[in-house]
C-alpha cells in the first residue's frame, strides 16, 4: 500500500435504474440478467489524492459534483470502479441532515458525535469548545425546533468538524451563517490543512477553490472534463462558463443570494477618474485610469479592511480580477470608521467598449469571505483610435528576415 496515499479513485461511476414492475425483476433474477443503469450521475473518474493535499471539484449544477462526494464519503455505492480512502473520513453534504426538532442542541450534538466516531469521553472533553465554536450559547439545552435555522447549520459544521479526521469532504457548507462563522469556518479548514488533512472540497466559488485546493476537478455532464493544478483548471472553467455569464470570479454563486446579516464592512463608494483628476466617464486605450474605493467598518468589526476589484466588459466578460490581500496593499484610515484605497492602471490596455467594476470590501486576513458586493460600479467607455480589435492591446514585436519591421 502507498503509505502517502489519501484517496484514490478507479473509473468509478454512479448509475440509476428506471423503476420496474416486481414482475419483471422477478423475472430477470431467474434468467441471471441485470437490467442496466437507464441513467448515470457520474461516469469514468479517475484521480490520486496524497494526504495533505486538497482537491477542489467544480463544474454546473447537476454535472455529478454531489455525487463523487458522497460516494468518497461513503454514503453511496459506485456502479462501477472503486474508491479507497485510508483514514477517518468526515462529511459535511447535508448539514442538519441527521439531526432530531424535538431533541436539545446538547443531545443532538452527542449523537452527531458518535456518529462520526466519537467515543462519549473525547465528546464530553470537546463539547465546551464545540458549543463556543458554534456560537449557540444557553440556547444549547432547548430543543432545535425553537432554533433558527442559522444556529442548526452553525452547531452542524462545529460538531462535523470536531471529530478531527484525515479526511474532510465538504460540499458548499461555508455558506453557513453569518460572515463572522463563515470566517471562522475558513479559518478551522486552513487549520486542518497545515495540521496535513486532507480537503475535498466542492463550491462554485472559484476564488475559494483556487486559494483552498491544489488540484481541481471539472465535472461536465457527469464526466472529468479536466484535472489537474487548480488555478489552470479554474479557470479554463471560467473560461467555457463566461458564454454563460457565470457569476463566479468575485466569489458568488450564480443567482445566489445568500443571508449575510449585517455587514462587517460596505463599499462607501466607487468613482474612476483619469491621472490629472478627470473624470473618466470616456477614456483612450493607453490612458493612465485610477479606480477609487471607500470602505465603512461597522462599529464592532474586528477586521483587516481590503478590496477586491474586477475589471469587466458590459457583456459580462471578466478582464482581470485582483485585491489588495493579492498584492500585499492597504487602505489609508479616514474619519471615523471608513478606510480608502486607490487602484492605478497605467497604461490602460483595454480596447474599444464599454465597461465597469466590480467592487468587493474583504477582511485582508481573512479574504475568502465577500463581506459587501457592489456590481457594475463605476462604468466607463474605452475608445480605441488604432484598428487593432479584439480585449487587450498586448506589447508586440513585428519583425522581417533580416531585421525589425515595426513594433508595438
Amino acid at each position: 500500500m502507498n503509505e502517502g496515499l489519501a484517496v484514490r479513485a478507479a473509473d468509478l461511476g454512479k448509475g440509476y435504474r428506471r423503476a420496474r414492475r416486481l414482475s419483471l425483476r422477478l423475472r430477470d433474477w431467474v434468467h441471471g440478467r441485470e437490467a442496466g443503469p437507464a441513467s448515470w450521475a457520474l461516469r469514468a473518474v479517475s484521480f490520486e489524492l496524497r494526504r495533505g493535499q486538497s482537491l477542489g471539484v467544480i463544474g454546473d449544477n447537476g454535472a455529478g459534483k454531489t455525487t463523487l462526494l458522497a460516494l468518497i464519503a461513503g454514503a453511496a455505492a459506485p456502479t462501477t470502479g472503486t474508491i479507497t480512502t485510508h483514514g477517518s473520513r468526515t462529511a459535511l453534504l447535508e448539514l442538519g441532515a441527521g439531526f432530531h426538532r424535538d431533541f436539545t442542541g446538547r443531545e443532538n450534538l452527542m449523537l452527531a458525535g458518535l456518529a462520526a466516531g466519537l467515543d462519549r469521553a473525547t465528546l464530553r472533553r470537546r463539547e465546551a469548545d464545540i458549543i463556543e465554536f458554534a456560537g449557540v450559547g444557553a440556547a444549547i439545552d432547548t430543543p432545535l425546533r425553537t432554533w433558527s435555522s442559522g444556529m442548526v447549520l452553525r452547531l452542524a459544521f462545529a460538531a462535523a468538524t470536531a471529530s478531527l479526521p484525515d479526511i474532510l469532504v465538504i460540499d458548499e457548507a461555508l455558506a453557513v451563517g453569518d460572515q463572522r462563522f463563515q470566517a471562522r469556518c475558513l479559518d478551522r479548514i486552513e487549520i486542518f490543512r497545515r495540521g496535513g488533512g486532507t480537503l475535498i472540497f466542492c463550491s462554485h466559488n472559484l476564488y475559494q477553490v483556487k486559494k483552498l485546493c491544489d488540484l481541481a476537478l471539472w465535472l461536465e455532464a457527469g464526466r472529468p472534463r479536466l484535472l489537474g493544478p487548480a488555478a489552470a483548471v479554474v479557470d479554463a472553467y471560467a473560461d467555457a462558463s463566461r458564454e454563460r455569464r457565470l457569476d463566479g470570479e468575485l466569489g458568488r454563486e450564480p443567482g445566489a443570494a445568500a443571508d449575510q446579516g449585517r455587514a462587517l464592512a460596505r463599499v462607501a463608494h466607487v468613482e474612476v477618474a483619469l491621472a490629472d483628476g478627470r473624470a473618466a466617464s470616456l477614456v483612450e486605450t493607453g490612458d493612465t485610469v485610477v479606480l477609487r474605493v471607500s470602505v465603512e467598518l461597522a462599529p464592532d468589526a474586528d477586521i483587516e479592511p481590503g478590496v477586491a476589484v474586477g475589471v469587466v466588459r458590459a457583456d459580462g466578460l471578466v478582464c482581470h480580477c485582483i485585491s489588495t490581500e493579492i498584492d500585499g496593499a492597504r487602505m489609508t484610515p479616514g474619519p471615523g470608521r471608513s478606510f480608502a484605497v486607490e487602484l492605478r492602471l497605467d497604461g490602460l490596455p483595454l480596447l474599444g467598449g464599454r465597461y465597469h467594476f466590480n467592487v468587493a470590501a474583504i477582511d485582508q486576513r481573512r479574504p475568502l469571505v465577500l463581506l459587501d458586493v457592489r456590481e457594475a460600479e463605476a462604468p466607463f467607455f474605452v475608445v480605441n483610435s488604432m484598428a487593432d480589435w479584439g480585449v487587450s492591446r498586448l506589447p508586440h514585436v513585428w519583425t522581417a528576415p533580416g531585421g525589425r519591421s515595426g513594433s508595438e
